[in-house]
């Protein structure tokens, strides 16, 4: 009979109770069960279909977690503005009220109760961009501590009145970082390298910008923040803007869907960044960009789309844990 350690020249550990925080492919034998048992994954990182939003299919204002998220406004160019906004439980959109005014090409951040859309453009009566925050608490819009500058396409994270908000466009490329503190903005340091629609994603004081468009097209270029400035960090694999985003901090981050310079006009590949690397993760279903991310990096979901037909995507990242060995 072939044995395990004739295989692998080791001898297996006999315990009375699972190890704890078992490496993947570790085996041991269980005494009490009388099993050999070994530490894995039990189901591999996968996308499957979700709800579509009813209005907001083309926008990548969003925010929230996989079973409570919002989308508000547009990323279409004029005269794609939209004032809608629209919540998701888990299992399906509700329309709320309208935002005051509508702009395309805004962006946004926070939670269902503390959720802020902020800048855009291409609104009446001119195609310039503005400085206008709105907040909203769960119940209703109220106006907010305008932005120092009047931009669209920034990269913004964290709730909506403590939010960090980086990078966009205003006539040129911007390098600007400014800190939100309720009625007050803060301007920090610097990105290194300016760009528009970088994907952001932790807190103003623990965060990483990744990616975006810079000069003259998409860029890899990844930036950490720890607070007061930017560090540039591992690039990733390669170029990508308008792309899908969730993570918590800066070495946690996950990347979907987006343009890049070979992939026009949407990607379905999934990049994982875990503070010393970057690798590839579960694909879309189809190649979308212009769209929502929501939730974490194990628990995810892209909501709209620049792409027909913008219908969204539950992400949900490997189970791992501990299995008897068969022979059978």
């Amino acid at each position: 009979m072939t044995v395990y350690n004739t295989l692998k020249g080791l001898k297996i550990r006999y315990v009375s109770t699972d190890p704890s925080g078992a490496e993947n492919g570790q085996v041991w034998y269980n005494s009490t069960s009388g099993n050999s048992r070994v530490a894995g994954i039990l189901s591999p990182a996968a996308w499957s279909s979700a709800p579509a939003p009813a209005v907001n299919k083309d926008s990548f204002s969003s925010g929230g977690t996989q079973t409570a998220a919002i989308l508000s406004g547009a990323a279409g160019a004029n005269p794609a503005n939209s004032a809608k906004a629209e919540e998701y439980d888990g299992s399906s959109w509700t329309a709320l009220t309208n935002m005051p005014a509508a702009y395309g090409y805004n962006i946004s951040c926070g939670t269902v109760s503390d959720w802020s859309s902020m800048g855009g453009g291409y609104g009446p009566p001119s195609q310039n961009a503005v400085t206008t925050v709105y907040d909203w608490n769960g119940s209703g819009w109220t106006t907010g501590a305008s932005m120092p500058t009047a931009l669209i396409e920034a990269g913004v994270c964290g709730p909506g009145q403590q939010c960090l908000l980086t990078g966009g466009y205003a006539g040129g490329l911007l390098a600007t970082t400014n800190e939100r503190s309720g009625g007050s903005w803060t301007n920090t340091g610097n990105l290194n390298t300016a760009r528009y629609i970088p994907a952001l994603t932790g807190t103003k004081a623990d965060s990483i910008a990744s990616g975006g468009v810079g000069t003259p097209t998409y860029t890899n270029v990844v930036e950490t923040y720890n607070g007061s400035s930017w560090t540039n960090s591992t690039s990733m694999p390669e170029t990508r803007g308008y792309a899908g985003a969730a993570g918590s901090n800066s070495n946690d981050q996950f990347l979907f869907g987006g343009n890049t310079a070979s992939v026009p006009p949407g990607t379905t590949v999934s990049i994982k960044w875990n503070g010393s690397s970057w690798s590839t993760d579960a694909s879309l279903s189809s190649g979308e960009s212009g769209l929502g991310g929501f939730g974490s990096s194990t628990a995810a979901l892209c909501g709209g789309s620049g792409n027909s037909p913008g219908a969204s995507e539950e992400y949900n990242g490997a189970s791992t844990g501990n299995e008897s060995i068969s022979t059978s």
